[in-house]
């Protein structure tokens, strides 16, 4: 059910975050009587929440031995989830209360699945009543379900504006945290579905341009020969939004040009190639007829360059900076094909490592040649959230991006940039 937490598009029963609380403190003190008496519930109460959460996951969480219950191996696999994120969900509200008077100690223990689901949904949505469409709802229990958790934590979760009313931030942050839990919930699911050599998982991959031309669709075709039943979604669009998407748990890891700041916005990189960042021209054009291509040759063509918040830029201006005069004939463009018609079609200049060129490179549509005098690199990298912990299957296909890069790094070096160097001499 939309708004509630599912798996994959499948129908499921909205799960109590008290139960996984309950969870949790069982698989911690090894006892169900023991936690029965720390949370203040009968122990027939626990027990039933174990079978409610047993049902839900499809999978035995406790048995008992002559010294008390002990944890399966799904039970391990949800712990390690489900403790992730309600340490989260707990930080997050502590440092609420510690921050505002208005907000009750241990307020984090009266927030239900409904109260996070709801203002997820909200969010996703871009209202309340898209929100309650988005959550298959009703306008009133959307409503409801939002003003109470605004009650319980004494904080304001929306404000009215002149284009009406909209989340403030910590209605965001909410909401950040809720895709997070559900997302470690799904997760949960597909690892122990691995544990019966049942493949259900899926995995959301961001791809920027520089790894989506060859890297990325390269990787994910080698690795559906082998796992043909995990779901793979890729997703494209400007780094700020895939960056969100991975910091929400709408995007298992992002493939593209390391940033200097990722350890700051709390995501993790792993290096997967560097290449040189290399003149990408037509094969007609002018400069082709030129053996050795020097800064004096770049100021008077135009150029199609990369929006401003591209690493790329960067360099791009660097390499402005080193020439007679800045171009003027300008094009700002981040779309390949876009820039591919555009350098087929004038004698326009474009700077560009060959790993996002791959098939142009490839297919000689377009040329790579080196400028003397400018040296520059750009490293392909994967990136996760700091705190993400990716299920094995998921480590499989970081395997083949990692082996896909390398062959490519090899083929570039010894065939792609050469071809362009050869047809220049």
């Amino acid at each position: 059910m939309k708004g509630q937490w599912m798996y994959y598009g499948k129908k499921s029963k909205l799960l109590n975050l008290f139960h996984l609380r309950m969870f949790r403190l069982v698989f911690q003190l090894n006892s169900i009587s023991k936690a029965a008496l720390q949370i203040g519930r009968s122990q027939p109460a626990v027990s039933q929440a174990l079978v409610s959460l047993e049902n839900t996951f499809g999978a035995s969480l406790f048995f008992r031995s002559t010294t008390g219950i002990v944890a399966t191996k799904p039970a391990h696999v949800i712990y390690q989830r489900v403790n992730r994120a309600l340490i989260k969900i707990d930080q997050f509200f502590g440092e609420l209360a510690n921050s505002s008077a208005s907000v009750p100690k241990n307020v984090s223990l009266h927030i239900t699945m409904t109260h996070l689901s709801t203002i997820k949904a909200i969010s996703e949505a871009g209202g309340m009543s898209a929100g309650a469409v988005h959550a298959n709802k009703s306008n009133a229990s959307v409503q409801k379900a939002a003003r109470s958790l605004e009650e319980t934590i004494g904080v304001k979760l929306f404000e009215r504006t002149s284009f009406g009313v909209k989340l403030t931030s910590v209605a965001l942050q909410i909401a950040q945290i809720s895709a997070l839990l559900e997302r470690e919930l799904e997760l949960a699911l597909s690892e122990i579905a691995a544990l019966n050599n049942r493949e259900r998982g899926n995995t959301i991959v961001g791809a920027l341009p520089m790894a989506r031309s060859y890297i990325v669709p390269k990787a994910i075709t080698l690795f559906k020969g082998v796992h043909p039943d995990h779901d793979i979604s890729i997703v494209e669009g400007p780094y700020e939004f895939l960056a969100h998407g991975l910091l929400s748990g709408k995007i298992d890891m992002l493939i593209g040009a390391s940033r200097v700041n990722s350890e700051e916005l709390g995501i993790a990189e792993e290096p997967l190639i560097s290449e040189d960042v290399v003149l990408i021209l037509s094969p007609a054009h002018p400069l082709m007829a030129v053996k050795t291509i020097t800064l004096n040759h770049l100021s008077d063509f135009p150029w199609v360059i990369p929006r401003k918040s591209s690493p790329l830029r960067k360099t791009l201006e660097d390499l402005f900076a080193k020439l007679p005069s800045r171009p003027t004939n300008i094009v700002e463009c981040n779309c390949l094909s876009s820039s591919r018609t555009m350098l087929e079609n004038s004698p326009s200049l474009m700077l560009l490592s060959a790993a996002q060129a791959y098939y142009e490179l490839k297919t000689k549509a377009l040329i790579s040649r080196t400028i003397e005098g400018f040296d520059a690199q750009r490293t392909i990298s994967i990136q996760t959230r700091q705190d993400s912990q990716l299920t094995a299957t998921q480590r499989q296909l970081v395997m083949y991006l990692k082996r896909v890069a390398y062959i490519q790094a090899h083929e570039n070096l010894e065939s792609v940039y050469q071809t362009g160097i050869s047809q220049a001499v």
